[in-house]
């Protein structure tokens, strides 16, 4: 039988019964893994906190910069014709504006919510009923109408066509309008009588627009004036006017909004 060889490493009493019950793999205790995942969750919480806070500021401002865009075009699109209204080259068509009147069986009028007039595109003397190629691009579309009109349905602004769809859409989201009238004397007026027609020479436009889905962590309690009611457009105004808002405690309180007031120039308005 061969002898069992022993190696004694120094410092290190073979005999030594001091390490009895010493816990050479030491490990968490239960304290100490719930204090872990106190602090795992606390770090957890606050980084989906700024990612939620992040994430509805995106959604907010996409939601603005959508519906400003698309009131800019409606906007553009209104602007350019207004500035239309009473263009007569030959001076016997009587363009101008209008009101109490039908366009292809379609009331249209002048006043604080809706606008109508012509122009006399093709300067061929005649405002035409029926569209035709005026401006030569080889379509019929709404820039050859001679007969144009503007009208708030809903919250969707349209135009009037003499299409099969009379009225067609050019923004949408737009929740008030109005159209106010400066005439030659420099007074203003929302609803124009018959004779004041001929004397309108700027039109002065407000345009309140919301966006298509409502925020729950905002509410929306401003009020806004439009252009009768501002006196930086109008010097007579005292606040007693039209007011759109305050929206706190209507079902529409959570959606965003946005106010435009543009002044157009009816620079065709009395040449003759």
């Amino acid at each position: 039988m061969k002898p069992i060889l022993m190696v004694v490493l120094p410092g290190i009493n073979m005999k030594d019964d001091s390490l009895k019950g010493a816990r050479l793999d030491h490990g968490f205790t239960l304290i100490e893994v719930l204090i872990a995942m106190l602090l795992s969750g606390i770090v957890l919480a606050s980084i989906y906190s700024a990612f939620q806070s992040q994430q509805n500021s995106y959604l907010a401002e996409e939601q603005v910069s959508e519906m400003q865009q698309n009131v800019r075009i409606g906007i553009d699109m209104l602007a350019k014709d207004i500035r239309l209204a009473g263009y007569d080259p030959a001076g016997s068509a009587g363009a101008g504006f209008v009101d109490s009147v039908n366009f292809n069986t379609e009331a249209v009028n002048t006043n604080a919510t809706e606008i109508a007039f012509t122009a006399n595109l093709d300067g061929d003397g005649i405002i035409d009923t029926v569209t035709q190629d005026v401006n030569g691009d080889g379509s019929i579309d709404m820039a050859d109408m001679e007969r144009i009109a503007y009208r708030l349905d809903g919250t969707d602004l349209q135009r009037f066509s003499t299409g099969a769809v009379k009225w067609q859409t050019v923004a949408e989201n737009v929740e008030n309008i109005e159209f106010q009238y400066v005439l030659t004397d420099g007074s203003q007026t929302t609803t124009p009588t018959a004779a004041q027609l001929a004397d309108i020479r700027n039109v002065q436009v407000s345009i309140l627009v919301i966006t298509e889905n409502s925020d729950a962590n905002f509410t929306n309690a401003r009020a806004y004036l439009p252009a009768s009611n501002d006196s930086y457009f109008t010097s007579a105004a005292d606040l007693s006017g039209t007011i759109w808002g305050p929206f706190d405690g209507t079902t529409t309180a959570n959606f965003r909004r946005r106010l435009l007031k543009i002044t157009i120039n009816c620079r065709n308005m009395g040449l003759v």
